[in-house]
């Protein structure tokens, strides 16, 4: 894949021309990342739920998920429906709030993550493979700062 080059005019243009490449660096890596994925019956979002279950104990409700992947609740439900379908997420009624959905990783699901955790560690280490802890450190803050701007203007158009 050849990149092109933007011209280098002024401030405004250096910051559309990093807007431009970021957003081509990301489609990049998504495409990168499901491709490596897809051989193994795995998503990029797949992936990324079942991490998200795993850092916050194994169990979440389907809003908490779908705050924390920029999902609208729909698209979440589609996709846990998917994912029980495959055995890797149960969902229960919470026990203090019969209105409430908990969504759970299976035995299935855990050991999914486990094997998959190799292939996970390639992609990331293929991808971040020039990145320093330095940079990896100023690139978390610098992409904090650009998510909680998309946000902020994703409130705005709500």
């Amino acid at each position: 894949m050849r990149v092109h080059k933007l011209p280098r005019v002024g401030h405004e243009n250096s910051i559309l021309r990093t807007f431009i490449l970021f957003i081509q660096t990301a489609d990049a890596v998504k495409k990168y990342t499901d491709a490596r994925l897809y051989k193994v019956g795995l998503s990029t979002i797949k992936l990324i739920v079942l991490r998200v279950l795993a850092f916050s104990g194994g169990t979440m409700t389907p809003s908490a998920i779908a705050s924390w992947t920029l999902r609208e609740r729909h698209n979440i439900t589609t996709l846990v429906a998917r994912m029980k379908r495959d055995g890797l997420v149960k969902a229960k009624r919470s026990r203090t709030d019969r209105r409430s959905i908990n969504i759970t990783l299976t035995k299935k699901g855990w050991k999914i993550l486990e094997e998959h955790t190799p292939l996970t560690r390639d992609i990331v280490d293929q991808v971040m493979s020039s990145i320093s802890e330095d940079d990896a450190a100023l690139l978390e803050k610098l992409l904090a700062v650009l998510r909680q701007n998309t946000e902020t203007g994703l409130n705005k158009t709500n």
